[in-house]
């Protein structure tokens, strides 16, 4: 409870200060996730542990619909899964890299997704061989792939969102520059893996891929993870969690 206790004294203080302006103007998606942490006193990281004294920090626009990430985690079966999505399924979608494919998908587990008019696409939770298939078919249904995660793998992967504080903002233009005010936050304790596995089913949590290449620099032409992950409705996390509230 002392750290719960923390946050909430912190978030508070953040609140009174009202709108403040984005710390990050030319991050054109995390620019307000970035000016929490940045008010939080959190270094952007991509490390395991969660941000804040215990608690994964996620934030969001008030009234905006759009998913939040979860976490993000490529497939590991099979090696280089990445690269071999992008190269069996992506396409030509950059006329300057013309020779370089590039894969973008939402999938899901309660429905197929067609992806460039080619490919039906779809996530199923096998919990016999306690794994998480990414089917791929052509639109006749001929099985061409599977990739996969192991259970084991995505609880690792999850393991810092085991207790979650989301943060709402307003948020204003001011001076021709972004603002944002802080002024809701909900926090939920004891991230439930299975729980997790059920939303997949449900259709509550998207894969998003996003695999491109490097266009520049010693990695050119290379695969590149634009920040494939799962993704969720903030009005879900609570089919995630076994506790919540408000504050």
């Amino acid at each position: 409870m002392k750290n719960l206790d923390k946050l909430k004294k912190v978030f508070n203080q953040i609140e009174k200060l009202g709108f403040v302006e984005c710390t990050r103007p030319n991050n054109k998606d995390g620019g307000i996730g970035n000016t929490f942490e940045d008010l939080l006193g959190v270094t952007e990281n991509n490390k395991k542990e969660a941000d804040f004294k215990g608690f994964e920090v996620k934030s969001k626009r008030l009234f905006n619909s759009s998913y939040v990430s979860l976490f993000t985690k490529s497939p590991d079966n099979p090696k280089r899964a990445n690269s071999y999505l992008r190269e069996n399924f992506g396409e030509i979608r950059d006329k300057n890299h013309s020779d370089k494919k590039k894969l973008y998908a939402s999938v899901f587990g309660h429905r197929i997704s067609i992806v460039y008019s080619k490919y039906k696409m779809k996530l199923m939770v096998d919990r016999k061989n306690k794994r998480l298939d990414l089917v791929i078919r052509d639109l006749d249904d001929m099985h061409f792939s599977t990739v996969s995660w192991d259970f084991e793998t995505l609880k690792k992967a999850s393991s810092k969102m085991k207790d979650l504080f989301l943060v709402f903002a307003d948020t204003k233009i001011i001076n021709k520059k972004t603002n944002y005010h802080f002024i809701a936050g909900e926090v939920y304790k004891d991230f439930d893996f299975e729980k997790f596995l059920k939303e997949i089913e449900k259709g509550g949590i998207m894969f998003d891929i996003r695999i491109g290449v490097y266009n520049s620099g010693k990695n050119y032409g290379k695969t590149h993870d634009h920040g494939s992950g799962f993704r969720v409705k903030a009005a879900n996390f609570g089919n995630l969690y076994g506790t919540y509230e408000k504050i």
